[in-house]
């Protein structure tokens, strides 16, 4: 119910307000609550000071007050008890209370005696004087008022559209006063985010009132210079056998490659990683002590390419083994340096540089030797290290067959377990990514034959990387069995059980690389362009996915958690999207999308009419050459 002929008049004796109304039905008699704030109009019954409430109010007196301050009151006419209230923008009112400054008596008492005693029986000058008296207090009071005009605390609420518009604000006159103040006092920061996620995400929430999410498709552009940049994720395994949620462990990126981790004196775990600087690749460390990982810090940085990290603990030593590169003699060579003493020794060359060797793979026995594989002209060589020197002249050679990569070594209590990944021709002449692994006897020194991982389809297995179980091993690698690059895992210990996925997710995980943790956790180290959720600076609420870590890849259709995300605002793929219509919009790299949810009840008129106002808003947001589209979420 709308009241008619609402009025709120400073009293003239201050301090006061006084109100009026009238309701639509004379002969029916309304329950009204009057209800006051000092900073908007309230919103509910219960938000703010009740004045006053009865059954047939048509005025009320506010009193109590304090001069040059503007009250803001709703009135909420209501039927029954308990009263079913109707709330009606209608019944909204503000007034500014005044002061009794006493001008009237100021005015007397300055005028000469004579005036007083004839004045003195009968007081009728006194009481002239209280008309411009209380006409000069009232003007005294909004003058003063003045002086809070700026103050966004206390300005009233008519004065807002001016303060706004001084500093070039939209005002949206609709939405409530303590919006309007939150608007103001916020456009200095949102002007200064101008083109950023935050501001668009806060004009579409100060706009339409909807629930929106604001996504740049630059990186949903396929860029053939671009490949997915996968950065170090950690996934923790409980006690129970239950994956817990994954979670960012470091951006330092690489486009391949497996990271190496080794367990340190004092309990914590290092690992080595190589990752892309300025000038070229370089070897990095990280440490997890106590449950929280330490900042990254280099450990071989220098000019040229140094990758694929490789490292075992030889009693107090600690070797390191990697990856270089001669672009003069397009070679590839070992590397390696030992820390003793927490000092890493200078990077030497193992062996020499004139043969091609790639992929280290180190693992430390019980008897103080480490031992080191590497790839070699299509066979695994290996060597082991007594402590003292390398106690093979020529070192030993396991021929595995052609297209060898992702050497990995693990030591059991009786056993050295050797895995690797080499191209397996199927049907059609397709070729296919296969794991293989064998193992070497400690006792006997003898080397079992090469085996295949038990596999069943044409899919990629690759990247193996094992952890030691009762009796056996657990084995973890990356596959394209599922759509897409996932991890799985199994056990082997009289024989192989059934392969898992670990965990489900659409982004690209690969490289695993298991660690225990003691109490039955294990830690699982993984490579993944998986977008990062990030929050604005600005605004708390407001939050984005990074998807600048996806890259580029051929799209693969048996990807179906990928393939559903399309049109989606977590859809992190490569695509130009066009809706079908002529003259449609088209996402571009100079374009960006705004995800709007509307409430259930919004009808299509509604709609248009929303978007139209959040165009002519949005273009005060966005750079010039920046175009919004707006895509509907269901």
């Amino acid at each position: 119910m709308r009241l008619l002929d609402l009025t709120a008049t400073p009293h003239s004796s201050g301090n006061r307000i006084d109100l009026a109304w009238r309701t639509p039905a004379p002969d029916r008699l309304t329950r009204v609550r009057v209800v006051r704030r000092r900073d908007t109009h309230p919103a509910s019954p219960s938000d703010g000071k009740v004045v006053a409430e009865g059954l047939g109010l048509t005025a009320v007196t506010d009193t109590g007050l304090h001069g040059e301050t503007v009250y803001y009151y709703t009135l909420f006419p209501f039927d029954g008890d308990p009263g079913a209230y109707e709330v009606d923008p209608g019944n909204r009112i503000s007034a500014m209370a005044l002061s009794r400054y006493g001008f009237a008596q100021q005015m007397y008492d300055l005028l000469p005696a004579l005036y007083h005693r004839y004045d003195a029986e009968h007081g009728y000058l006194r009481r002239f004087l209280d008309l411009p008296g209380s006409e000069l207090d009232r003007l005294y009071s909004l003058t003063t008022s003045l002086l809070s005009s700026k103050d966004l605390r206390r300005v009233d609420g008519v004065l807002l559209p001016l303060l706004a518009q001084w500093i070039g604000w939209p005002t949206d006159r609709s939405a409530p006063v303590a919006t309007q103040r939150n608007e103001v006092r916020q456009a200095a920061h949102l002007y200064r985010t101008i083109g950023t996620i935050a501001a668009l995400d806060a004009t579409v929430a100060r706009v339409s009132t909807w629930t929106g999410r604001t996504k740049e498709f630059t990186h949903n552009v396929a860029r053939t210079n671009q490949p997915e940049r996968l950065n170090l994720w950690s996934l923790r395994r409980d006690g129970a056998g239950q994956w817990l949620e994954p979670a960012l462990t470091s951006v330092n990126f690489v486009y391949d490659g497996r990271p190496a981790a080794v367990r340190e004196p004092d309990g914590s775990l290092l690992i080595f990683y190589h990752t892309y600087r300025r000038h070229g690749w370089d070897l990095w460390a990280k440490r997890l002590r106590d449950g929280q990982w330490e900042a990254s810090a280099p450990v071989v940085d220098r000019n040229g390419l140094d990758q694929h990290p490789a490292v075992a603990r030889q009693r107090a030593r600690l070797w390191l083994f990697w990856e270089g590169y001669d672009p003069v003699h397009r070679l590839r060579y070992l590397s390696f340096s030992t820390r003793d003493d927490d000092k890493w020794s200078p990077p030497q060359t193992f062996m020499d540089q004139e043969t091609d060797r790639c992929r280290p793979a180190a693992v430390s026995d019980a008897a103080g030797g480490v031992w080191l594989f590497w790839l070699e002209q299509d066979a695994i060589r290996f060597n082991r290290h007594d402590g003292a020197e390398w106690e093979l002249s020529e070192p030993g050679s396991l021929p595995a067959g052609h297209g060898l990569d992702d050497l990995f070594a693990l030591m059991t209590d009786d056993r050295l377990w050797l895995f690797w990944t080499f191209r397996d021709t199927g049907a059609a002449e397709q070729t296919w990514s296969s794991v293989a692994y064998r193992s070497l006897a400690l006792s006997t020194g003898d080397w079992s034959p090469v085996y295949d991982l038990p596999k069943s389809g044409h899919y990629h297995d690759r990247q193996p990387a094992a952890r030691a179980i009762g009796g056996g091993v657990e084995l973890f690698w990356s596959t394209t069995r599922y759509g897409g690059w996932s991890i799985s895992h199994n056990t082997l210990t009289t024989g192989w059980g059934e392969a898992e996925q670990v965990g489900s997710s659409p982004a690209t995980r690969r490289a695993p690389l298991p660690v225990d943790l003691g109490a039955g956790g294990t830690l699982l180290l993984y490579r993944s362009n998986q977008s990062v959720e990030r929050s604005s600076s600005v605004y708390a609420a407001t939050r984005t996915l990074d998807h600048r870590y996806a890259g580029t890849t051929t799209v693969d259709t048996t990807a179906k958690a990928k393939l559903a995300l399309c049109g989606s605002f977590a859809d992190f793929q490569t695509y130009l999207y066009d809706n079908g219509r002529a003259n449609a919009d088209r996402i571009a790299d100079d374009t960006i999308g705004v995800y709007l949810t509307p409430p259930p009840a919004v009808d299509a008129h509604q709609a248009a009419e929303t978007v139209a106002r959040l165009r002519g808003a949005l273009a005060d947001f966005v750079p010039v050459t920046t175009r919004p589209v707006f895509i509907w979420m269901e």
